[in-house]
């Protein structure tokens, strides 16, 4: 799996700029127990961007992007946009079920389908594992909480604050997952500093 990112700008741009569209969603859904359409279409508006710009940058140092293989920087950001497309259907075929079965509202399945375009498909399968682990954690500790008396934790909650925890988690060991990959080969263009061997 290549870098997620090739540089700390596009890494900000598409891990800070969703981390921050999900809070904003966070914070409505946890009030509302709804999501505005906005949210996952700002998020949707940086995943174009974001996708076209990491393919042409990888492409263009020799790298692959995702399936056409190294090459030109015009095909690194067709095969970036192909890429954020594969990740949007992949949310959308993993939440359109729950969605259907009403385990789901259809902002929770927008949401989903728009970070998982900017993630692309096998991260954001890894999202949907981590966002099981914190639901199942936090539903835990409200059983606790309730069994020993206390209201902590007692009101509903919605998709979008463990799902934020979650892409915050991921979020921090592709981070980490890239810097290690850049001090492996001796990268300058994640960190701006050359690593010493």
């Amino acid at each position: 799996m290549p870098v997620f990112a090739p540089n700390p700008v596009l890494e900000g741009m598409a891990l800070g700029g969703t981390s921050l569209c999900l809070a904003w969603a966070a914070y409505h859904d946890s009030r509302s127990m709804t999501i505005p359409k906005i949210i996952p279409f700002s998020i949707l508006g940086l995943a174009l961007p974001f996708h076209v710009l990491r393919g042409a940058s990888l492409a263009s140092s020799g790298q692959s992007v995702w399936l056409l293989g190294a090459g030109s920087p015009l095909m690194g950001g067709l095969d970036g946009i192909l890429l954020a497309f594969a990740g949007l259907f992949t949310g959308l075929g993993l939440f359109l079920p729950l969605w259907i079965l009403k385990a789901s509202g259809g902002g929770d399945v927008k949401l989903f389908a728009a970070v998982a375009a900017v993630l692309g498909p096998t991260l954001s399968i890894m999202l949907l594992l981590a966002t099981l682990a914190v639901v199942v954690a936090w539903s835990l500790a409200a059983w606790l909480a309730k069994a020993k008396g206390s209201s902590f934790l007692s009101s509903p909650m919605g998709f979008a604050p463990p799902f934020l925890v979650a892409f915050l988690l991921l979020a921090c060991w592709v981070h980490a997952r890239d810097q290690r990959m850049a001090a492996a080969t001796g990268s300058v263009a994640m960190t701006g500093v050359p690593h010493a061997r």
